[in-house]
């Protein structure tokens, strides 16, 4: 019951974001999951929402996050043409793009921790 309570409130910040990127959408296009992680951030920061109250489900489906590439993956496998020319670079676009991504995780996580560490 408590990771549906959880999922619950993922999906009501969600939802909310859908609704903002739908409001602003004149103004600014962001798609709606962004909208919804920079809520989901700013309740975070602000103490609003605590991160015991997301904790489980958060682990849980972080734990399972392979799971949710597999729709696109496939999708992408089904709706391409690729040929013998084109897979060589789709996997090199690949290994670059992951490469960049965990450095750029590792650095931040990193300066976070640094940070965490002298504020006490």
């Amino acid at each position: 019951m408590k990771l549906i309570f959880q999922f619950g409130i993922l999906m009501g910040i969600w939802i909310t974001g859908e609704v903002i990127s739908h409001v602003i959408r004149p103004l600014l296009s962001i798609p709606g999951p962004i909208s919804g992680m920079l809520l989901l951030f700013l309740l975070l920061t602000l103490g609003i929402l605590k991160e015991e109250q997301i904790k489980d489900i958060a682990d849980f489906l972080l734990s399972n996050i392979a799971f949710f590439f597999v729709p696109a993956s496939v999708g992408i496998m089904a709706l391409s043409n690729l040929d013998a020319a084109t897979l060589p670079l789709m996997i090199v676009i690949a290994l670059v793009s992951t490469g960049i991504t965990l450095v750029v995780t590792i650095t931040v996580t990193n300066l976070l921790t640094r940070k965490r560490r002298e504020n006490g």
